[in-house]
Order: structure tokens, then C-alpha cells, then sequence
């Protein structure tokens, strides 16, 4: 069904009055005296009052210096150099500069830049949010800021990667041939000569595709394509769309006007599940293989307004032009999850996330579950996460009740006629425990009513059926969240008596404050089971899961047109809102959404016969076509495609992207007036009006991370740590570390050396989890921009293992103890010792035998048990730390003898002078003997 209430179209145009402030001198009072005249102000409709927009000033003559300087105190900026032709500069200015400067006698005129390849326009849209603005700045680089090198996914139905609008301009310019030589582009006769044959051939000839249906090409709107495919006649894959360099600006194809092809994919890759793998289709790799399809139309609409079309060629042109995007299908029977699409996201590089899914049924909506919380931690670590908050607004789908204790009260649903739903799903959110309630479902029949009790189910999706009646099944349970919320799960299923009034009925031994939500088998958003509109019907509350993230950024919808009532500027009605159940505003920010965005259309999809060239707009279903999309659906790559133009001119803005959105909101009379950031969001609009100029202007304010590092870069217990910082545009740093989970820390400020920031960590004992924070911080910017470290102290040193001592004697009998002793011991700091051990071989160590040694004061001692005459026992003392490392001594050995062996066979490795100590009585004896009989030989010789 199409929205309500067409409007008749009408075009408003909105001057913007340059107030008249004098300019204010201390120098040159005889400029200020000079002053007869007010000149005529600069009209600029997209210059808001706190942005920055690149202007020519002409002026009566030729700046001096000190003219230039005292311009430049009041905020017109020149640059590192004035730029100028004469007496006209091109400078940059604030509305506040603008305002002054004009009071000045030597002010002519000011004008926008007109840059043709950055005049067009996604619609009206854009100029909403102030893109126009943020694409004549530049990043650090000097690109043109959008999007360009950043990555968007958009976890939805996929895309129509083959529309033109998803290709770059960057295929190489080529003059088409008027063959006819009739000075003007005839579709299907001219083209582009290749052969050099003087004739058009058919894989030479260009076509057009009228996408506004009014037999003329236009080329900012309808496309043109050479039919150079494999199929002569028909659009395929293998034909090269082109888009027109104008450079007339007339909108017509002229002679000697330049075609540019287009041959770069926009999608870098779409993922998708089948019945057994994920598929990944890669551009450069195997895109063009692709079997993807989306044939519900919905990601297509969505890129188109994330980054189709082409910048400076084309009318409909999306607010990140030059990013790449990353489609991933999270809808259809097998297609991927929402936490699956996430990973994959965040897996292959993810820049900036947005997720167009929306959900009620059976959800807590308080924040608190899984995806909601991977969520939260995406955007910590730099990965902003836009989700649109829903479009239940005005659909009858949520009422809100006040229970008191132990009384029981009555809420009501009805299903419209000839829905032929064959099930409901009902959420019931409460502030207290339902476990103990009195459950009651009063059933309407075509002879009166049943009553069916309750019996629910404890823990989340425990179902417990209630009895069956000859209609329907209905089974329920009651849980609760993390974050103390509490449900009861309603499932009915069967044949479900319409048009007449269902009756929950719920007694609860505490009083509570009710959300009851639900939904159907058949509709989606609206036209479907809705509450008894007496029984506190509204719309508070509304946003969907995932929007309900804490760090979420949600986004409501307003209209950018005037076609569907309430009309543009206003709050589409069907826009979700806050707060979230635990009363936390949520909303973050809105944007264009009512029904009123062109955006591209695909082919694969089906066509909504009410949109055909509604409100004289190029609606029509062909391929290259264009559909009007709507919905927060809508609101949300808005947002998305500004943070992509944020991350462009600084990428670790992504953490605080949210912040920055919200800060840079623009109210207005359709929002009235609004509390500004960080105070608390209005359920409706948030913070206002999407602002993406602020955004940038806000974004180039925030410091600027070229390297922190850390050394040792595995810190040990001995080590102290440090932290040095390269960053720049920034006042100061500062480092916050704790060793205690943040129950504690230690803040300091960072010491500024040679332009870099450097801090020291002191020392910590093995196996201490240290958190640190690098904030640095400008006091322009509107938070500080934050980097969160973290590393556990480790312990690779061995423990000192010295002194081993044994009782061995020179033989070692086959009833002797062996007592071995050693010095262990770790560092303060360490790791500790796990254990101190005995290791014995009796086959070379093919097998160990492990003995504990025991001891205090870092004095073990260890015993070796008798050991078999015969057997050679060879042992080691072995340390072992609570890291891991070992300490471990030199081999010792003995060969164990009978008593009865006179023999001393026994050798050890304490070397030949133990074995002289041990023995040195009969060494003496056999050396006293032998200078005897040397003594008698010399005596026999004389």
C-alpha cells in the first residue's frame, strides 16, 4: 500500500539572509569610517553556522598583508597561501566570518564554489543533510571526501551489483560518433567507432535506457550503453554503460562531448549463505560469477543511498559516492544470521556497519542481548554500528499499561478482517516478575468466548501449552534479561477468529508498569494485529532490536518531500520511537525517509505498480531503473554514508562517530526545540537533524593517532613499560592504566619530547592483567579521542636452580637411600614455583620416575628408594614455574652393588679428584708402597 495522502508537489526555495554585523577593527579606523553602504549578501542554502564552505570573495582591490591577517583573526581562512585571480579570493568561511566581512567596504561579492563534477545530487536528500557541503572537503590527502577507500556493510537483502549505479566512473573517456552527422545523439544509430571502419556496426552502436519514460535522454537521469556483450540487441552482462561528461551543463548529449565508461565495481563483496556454505563473491576475483540475487529489492534501494551513482555525472547520486561496499544477506530461509553477518563484517574489513533488520517479538528490547552486546563492542573497537529504529510508528502495535498489585486487568488485540493470519506472537515487557502471575486469554467465537489459563513456561523459550481448544494452541513462557526485564512470551496459533476482541487478562501479586507488543504471520510493520486503541495505545517505546544497542547509533525518519502528508520537514509517521524500555532515550539522530528518496531499483524484484512515475519522478520498472525507497530503511545509509565520509579524513574516529552525530544534529522548525548533545536525546528526533558538514567539521577536530607504541612489546615482571605516542592537532595526552579491572587507576599526563608523548608503566608481578587508555584530547573537539591497550605481565626466565648435593659414597649398596638436595628459588615478581622434582631413570631415561621433592626456605630435598643390585640409576633435579619454564641440573649416575662385592664399581659424575677424596687412604697407601719398591730398585742398581 502506498502512503496516505498525496500532496500536490511544489518546490520551496529557501534564501539564506546574511545578517548585517559590522566589522570590528582596532587598526584601521578609517576602513570602519569609510562605511556608507550595506552590500548585498551572499545567498547560500546549504551554509549552516558552524561549517566551514570554500567561497571566491571578490574585493574593490588587491589585499595587502595586514588585510589579509586581520580577515583571517575574524575566520576567514586563505590558506597557507592566498589563492587569488586578481581582487577574487578563494578562501574558506563560517557563517559568523561571512557576516562580518560583509560590512567591510572592501567586500564586492561572494559566491559559492561551483566545481562541476560536485554539483549533483542523490535529490533532495542530500542538501538535507548537508553532503553537497562535505564533498568540497578535502582529507589529509587532499581527495575530495567521499568515501573513497572506505568499506560499508550493509547487512540486508543483498544488492543488484550490476546496476550502473554500483560502478565507478573510471573506465577511460571516449568520443561517440554522429553518424548520421545530423549534430545531434541518435539512440540506437551513433556510437563509438573501434575499427576505424568509418561505419557504426551493431557491437559498435549505443542505446539508451529512458529511465523517466519521456522519450528523451537525459543524462543525469537515463543511461547509455554500447552493445558490446555477447548478445546483440539486448542488455547483458558483458555491454559497457557509460555516463556523459556535460560540459555545457545542458543536460544533452552533445557533439564533442566525452562519454566516460564505467568499469569498476562499487560491491568489493556480496556474502551469502546456501543450503551448505557461505558463499563469497569478490570483485577482481569472482564477481561476475555470481549467483546472487535481490529479489526483494531492499539492499539495492539501500546502496543506492550508501554510494550509488556517479559524483559530478548523475542527479541521483548516493552520500558516500566512492566507497566500496560489502553486501551481506542476513534474509530468506537459509540466509545468515545476524551475529554470523556481523563476524563475516567485521572479518573482511568493515569500516562502518549498518544493519536493516528490525525486530519485537520475543526480544527484551533493553539492550541487553547477544547481538545487541556485539554491537557495543564493535563500535569500541572502532566500528560504529547504524541501525534504523523502526517503523512501527502509527501501526497500533504497542500499548503500555499500569498494573497494580494483585488486581487483575484487562488488554485487548484485534486481527482485521480477511487477514487470514494462522498465527500471533505477543510480547509482554514488564518491570517486575511474571513467574507468579494469573494468566488469563479470553478467545472470541461466533457463539461467545473461551477462556484459556496460562500455564507459561520458566526460562526463555520454554514453552508450555495451554489446553487446546477446537481453534487454536497457545503456548507461553515467562523469563528475564540480564538488565532485570522481564517477559511473558505469548505464542496462538490456528484459526484465529478476526474483527472481534481478544482479551489478555493478567493479575500480578506486584504492581508493574506493562509493554505489550504484537505481531503476525502475515503482515509486517503495519496492517496487521493491533491493540485496542483504549486500552494506552501509543508509540513511545517502539524502537526496534537491534536500534536498541546501547552504542547503537539509531536513526528515526522524516520527510525530505512534499508528497505524503504530514509533508516535508515533519517526522514520517511511521517513524519508531524512543525510549527504550528501561526509559534510556536511545534515539540518536534523523534523517530523510518519508517515502521520498530515489534510489536505485532492482530488476530481480518485484514492482509496486502505485510508485510508476509518482509525483513526476523517474519511477518505472526497468533495468537501470530507479524506485521511490522510504522507511528508517532509508534514514539509516544517510547515516552510514556520513560516518564512511568521517572515517575518509580520520579513521579512528569510528569509536566516537556516535558522539559526533549526535553533536552535530540541526534543529529546526519541524523539531522544535531540542536538547543538545550530551544531554538527553528527544524520543523522537534524537538530537535532530542529520548534519553531515558539522559531522566533518566536528570529525577534523579530533586529534590525530600516527603511532602508539609499547616496549617491551610482552612486558615480563622485571620490565617497567613504556608508552610513546605520535599525535598531533591535539592539546595534551594522557594515559590511564589500571591494574585492577578499573576499580582503581592512575591517571597521568603524557610527557611531550621531540613530538612524541611518552609515558612509563612501573613493574607488576607475573600474570597481572594491566588496562591502559591513550587519550588525547583538544579542547575544540567535543570528546577526546581514546585507544584502549591492554597485555598481561608474563615470566619467561627459568628458575634459579643451584647447590645440588647428594649423600653418595663411594659404592652405593642395594639397601642405601640416595638423598639428593637443591637450592631453588624464583624473583620477586615471578611466577612462583609449581613444583620441584626428582627425576629418575633406571634405561637411560626411556622411562622416568618422578619424585617430589619437598623443602621450605627454597632448601628441597629429595629421596631415592633402594634401588636392585645391577641397575645403573640416573637422576636430575628439575624446577618447574607457574609460566611454564623449566630449570634443569646435570645428569648424575651410580651403578648400585650386593654387600658381598668387595669390587668398587661405582662411578658418578662428580669427576676424578671426588673420586680421589673418597679414596684417599688406599691412594696414599699404594703411593707410599710404591716409592718403597722404587726406593729398593734404585738401591739393587748401585
Amino acid at each position: 500500500m502506498p502512503p496516505r495522502g498525496l500532496l500536490a508537489i511544489f518546490v520551496i526555495i529557501i534564501m539564506l539572509g546574511i545578517g548585517q554585523i559590522p566589522f570590528c577593527n582596532t587598526t584601521t579606523n578609517e576602513v570602519l569610517e569609510t562605511i556608507e553602504t550595506s552590500p548585498v549578501p551572499l545567498t547560500l542554502t546549504s551554509l549552516d553556522e558552524d561549517s566551514r564552505q570554500r567561497v571566491t570573495i571578490s574585493f574593490e582591490r588587491e589585499l595587502t598583508r595586514n588585510e589579509i591577517d586581520q580577515f583571517e583573526s575574524i575566520g576567514v581562512s586563505f590558506g597557507m597561501s592566498p589563492r587569488h585571480i586578481g581582487t577574487v579570493y578563494l578562501v574558506e568561511v563560517t557563517q559568523e566570518a561571512l557576516n562580518a566581512i560583509t560590512k567591510n567596504p572592501l567586500y564586492r561579492n561572494a559566491e559559492p564554489l561551483r566545481t562541476k563534477n560536485l554539483e549533483s545530487t542523490r535529490d533532495v536528500s542530500v542538501v538535507e543533510t548537508y553532503s553537497d557541503i562535505a564533498w568540497t572537503m578535502k582529507d589529509l590527502q587532499q581527495r575530495t571526501l567521499t568515501g573513497k577507500d572506505i568499506l560499508i556493510a550493509d547487512l540486508d537483502t543483498g544488492i543488484q551489483w550490476r546496476h550502473p549505479d554500483f560502478f565507478h566512473a573510471d573506465g577511460g573517456l571516449y568520443a561517440w560518433t554522429d553518424s548520421n552527422t545530423n549534430s545531434q545523439f541518435d539512440n540506437g544509430t551513433d556510437g563509438i567507432e573501434f575499427n576505424n571502419d568509418f561505419t557504426i556496426s551493431a557491437n559498435e552502436t549505443l542505446y539508451t535506457i529512458d529511465t523517466n519514460n519521456n522519450g528523451n535522454f537525459d543524462v543525469d537521469i537515463d543511461w547509455i550503453w554500447l552493445d558490446n556483450g555477447t548478445s546483440i540487441g539486448s542488455i547483458d552482462d558483458g555491454d559497457t554503460f557509460f555516463v556523459v561528461a556535460d560540459t555545457n551543463g545542458n543536460n544533452i548529449l552533445n557533439v564533442g562531448e566525452n562519454l566516460v565508461a564505467l568499469m569498476t565495481p562499487k560491491t568489493k563483496y556480496i556474502i551469502e549463505k546456501n543450503l551448505i556454505s557461505v558463499d563469497v563473491w569478490e570483485r577482481g576475483v569472482n564477481l561476475t560469477s555470481s549467483t546472487h540475487y535481490d529479489t526483494d529489492g531492499h539492499g539495492t534501494g539501500v546502496a543506492g543511498i550508501l554510494n550509488g551513482g556517479q559524483l559530478g555525472y548523475r542527479k541521483f547520486v548516493g552520500i558516500a559516492p566512492d566507497a566500496d561496499l560489502l553486501a551481506i544477506d542476513i534474509f530468506g530461509t537459509n540466509s545468515l544470521t545476524v551475529e554470523e553477518g556481523l563476524i563475516l563484517a567485521r572479518d573482511y574489513g568493515a569500516d562502518v556497519i549498518l544493519i536493516e533488520i528490525g525486530a519485537w517479538s520475543y526480544l527484551y528490547l533493553d539492550g541487553s542481548s547477544n547481538v545487541e552486546i556485539m554491537i557495543n563492542t564493535l563500535t569500541q573497537s572502532g566500528i560504529p554500528v547504524v541501525v534504523p529504529a523502526g517503523n512501527l510508528g502509527g501501526a497500533a502495535r504497542h500499548v503500555q499499561q499500569t498494573g497494580f498489585a494483585t488486581i487483575a486487568f484487562p488488554t485487548q488485540f484485534v486481527v482485521p478482517t480477511g487477514l487470514n493470519a494462522n498465527e500471533l506472537y505477543i510480547t509482554v515487557l514488564c518491570t517486575k516478575d511474571m513467574s507468579q502471575s494469573q494468566i488469563t486469554i479470553v478467545e472470541p467465537t461466533s457463539t461467545g468466548s473461551i477462556v484459556h489459563s496460562l500455564n507459561p513456561g520458566v526460562g526463555y523459550d520454554n514453552w508450555q501449552s495451554s489446553p487446546v481448544s477446537p481453534n487454536v494452541t497457545i503456548d507461553s513462557f515467562v523469563s528475564s534479561s540480564t538488565r532485570a526485564t522481564f517477559m511473558l512470551a505469548i505464542d496462538i496459533r490456528g484459526t484465529i477468529m478476526d474483527t472481534q476482541f481478544w482479551t489478555i487478562n493478567i493479575m500480578n501479586p506486584n504492581a508493574a508498569s506493562y509493554n505489550f507488543y504484537i505481531s503476525d504471520d502475515v503482515t509486517g510493520w503495519s496492517g496487521g494485529a493491533q491493540w485496542n486503541p483504549a486500552h494506552g495505545l501509543n508509540d513511545l517505546c517502539t524502537i526496534t532490536w537491534p536500534s536498541t544497542a546501547d552504542q547503537a547509533i539509531s536513526v528515526a525518519s522524516y520527510m525530505s518531500r512534499n508528497l505524503w502528508s504530514p509533508g516535508y520537514g515533519w517526522l514520517a509517521p511511521y517513524s519508531s520511537m524512543g525510549p527504550r524500555v528501561d526509559n534510556n532515550p536511545k534515539m540518536s539522530i534523523s534523517a530523510p525517509g518519508g517515502w521520498d528518496i530515489v534510489s536505485p531499483w532492482s530488476s530481480d524484484s518485484a514492482w509496486a505498480s502505485w510508485m510508476t512515475g509518482v509525483g513526476g519522478l523517474p519511477l518505472y520498472p526497468m533495468f537501470g531503473g530507479f524506485q521511490l525507497f522510504s522507511g528508517t530503511s532509508a534514514a539509516g545509509p544517510h547515516v552510514a554514508g556520513a560516518i564512511a565520509l568521517m572515517l575518509q579524513l580520520n579513521n579512528d574516529c569510528g569509536s566516537l562517530a556516535k558522539f559526533i552525530i549526535e553533536a552535530s544534529a540541526y534543529t529546526d522548525g519541524y523539531t522544535g526545540i531540542l536538547t543538545p548533545w550530551p544531554g538527553a536525546a528527544n524520543t523522537n528526533w534524537g538530537f535532530g537533524k542529520l548534519n553531515i558538514s558539522r559531522a566533518i567539521e566536528e570529525t577534523r577536530k579530533l586529534p590525530r593517532i600516527n603511532d602508539i607504541d609499547r616496549t617491551p612489546d610482552s612486558p615480563q615482571y622485571s620490565d617497567s613499560v613504556s608508552i610513546t605516542a605520535n599525535i598531533t592537532n591535539t592539546d595534551f595526552v594522557e594515559i590511564w592504566w589500571t591494574n585492577s579491572s578499573w576499580s582503581s587507576q592512575s591517571q597521568l599526563n603524557m610527557t611531550l619530547s621531540g613530538g612524541i608523548y611518552s609515558s612509563t608503566i612501573p613493574t607488576h608481578s607475573f600474570g597481572t592483567d594491566i588496562d591502559y587508555i591513550i587519550k588525547a584530547r583538544n579542547a575544540s573537539a567535543i570528546t577526546s579521542l581514546d585507544f584502549s591497550y591492554s597485555y598481561v605481565v608474563d615470566d619467561r626466565v627459568i628458575p634459579i636452580l643451584t647447590g645440588v648435593t647428594n649423600n653418595m659414597t663411594t659404592i652405593v649398596y642395594d639397601n642405601m637411600f640416595v638423598e639428593v638436595n637443591a637450592s631453588v628459588s624464583e624473583p620477586s615478581g615471578a611466577s612462583g614455583l609449581a613444583s620441584v622434582v626428582l627425576e629418575v631413570s633406571f634405561d637411560n631415561w626411556v622411562t622416568v620416575n618422578t619424585i617430589t621433592m619437598t623443602g621450605s626456605a627454597g632448601q628441597y630435598t629429595g629421596t631415592i628408594s633402594p634401588v636392585p643390585v645391577g641397575l645403573t640409576a640416573r637422576f636430575h633435579v628439575k624446577a618447574t614455574d607457574n609460566a611454564g619454564n623449566v630449570a634443569q641440573s646435570s645428569d648424575y649416575f651410580f651403578v648400585t652393588q650386593g654387600q658381598s662385592t668387595t669390587t668398587t664399581t661405582t662411578t658418578t659424575s662428580r669427576g676424578l679428584v671426588d673420586l680421589i677424596l673418597d679414596n684417599l687412604t688406599v691412594v696414599i697407601g699404594a703411593t707410599v708402597g710404591l716409592l718403597l719398591i722404587l726406593m729398593i730398585l734404585l738401591r739393587r742398581r748401585r
